[in-house]
């Protein structure tokens, strides 16, 4: 069910580009790809969010992973008033939608792979546990958001506050996270964006006790080779497991529009790793 949920999700997000439908807007990205990632030879998927596009009542819906077990959807009812929006259902958490990690960018099934790793509890949850349903309430403005969640199955609650701001050159953005279940724990992240040279440096940190990860760094460079080639160099490390750190360098080659070829390969916890995939921006 969780499986045709996502591929109608990702489908119906491509119809407002398609059909140039201005009460529907998309934000994200869909491919098709293959990749040495274990159970992921073949995948389909991506990281994105639709909004209806006009204040009042109106709903939204998302997808961030790929077609089977590893996967989240979401879908809510909305009410917006300019730049305010109002969500109740299954929002995305406040928590994703800050200082994400450039991984899942980069390699998404590699991403998912470490969801403990600046992530919310309830992507993570999700992707890795069986019947890990949220429900919740979101409230949301132009550069910040908060969420409360909860998972009846695990008796969990998640509250979770995000944003972002600009100092001079430096975009920065931080997120908080605090989980009352089992225990009561926290996850929290940091991130810092600068333009260096032709493309944008960024660092991330992040602190992962919620989902009993250790806390982690991440650095990337992100810019153009030429004027259809772009590249991204990545290095993601554990400061308590530093063997099971990442190196990853990606393309993405333009080919008409928002299509690109996406290509990337590296090291992770001391295995090679291998991605390809036609994406398409919207």
């Amino acid at each position: 069910m969780k499986r045709l949920a996502l591929l109608t999700l990702l489908l119906s997000g491509t119809a407002p580009t398609l059909h140039a439908e201005p009460w529907l807007t998309g934000d994200g990205w869909i491919a098709l790809g293959t990749s040495t990632v274990e159970s992921e030879d073949l995948w389909f998927g991506g990281d994105g969010t639709w909004r209806t596009n006009w204040d009042g009542l109106g709903l939204s819906f998302g997808a961030f992973g790929t077609l089977g077990r590893e996967h989240e959807t979401y879908a809510a009812l909305s009410y917006s008033l300019g730049s305010t929006r109002y969500e109740i259902g299954n929002p995305r958490p406040a928590y994703d939608q800050f200082a994400r990690p450039l991984l899942s960018d980069v390699m998404l099934t590699e991403a998912l792979q470490r969801t403990d790793t600046g992530y919310s509890r309830l992507t993570d949850g999700t992707i890795t546990q069986d019947n890990y349903l949220p429900a919740g309430a979101s409230y949301q403005r132009s550069d910040m958001a908060t969420s409360l969640h909860y998972v009846d199955d695990y008796d969990t609650a998640v509250l979770g506050l995000g944003g972002g701001w600009h100092m001079g050159d430096w975009r920065v953005e931080a997120a908080l996270e605090y989980v009352d279940g089992d225990s009561s724990d926290a996850n929290a992240k940091l991130q810092g964006r600068y333009m260096l040279g032709s493309g944008e440096m960024s660092g991330t940190l992040s602190y992962n006790e919620a989902n009993d990860a250790p806390a982690a760094m991440e650095l990337a460079y992100r810019h153009p080779l030429t004027n259809t080639i772009s590249m991204t160099e990545l290095v993601s490390v554990p400061f308590e497991e530093p063997e099971d750190g990442l190196a990853l360098v990606g393309a993405n080659i333009y080919l008409r529009g928002e299509t690109s070829l996406d290509v990337s390969g590296g090291y992770g916890a001391g295995d090679g790793l291998a991605s390809a995939a036609l994406r398409f921006e919207f």
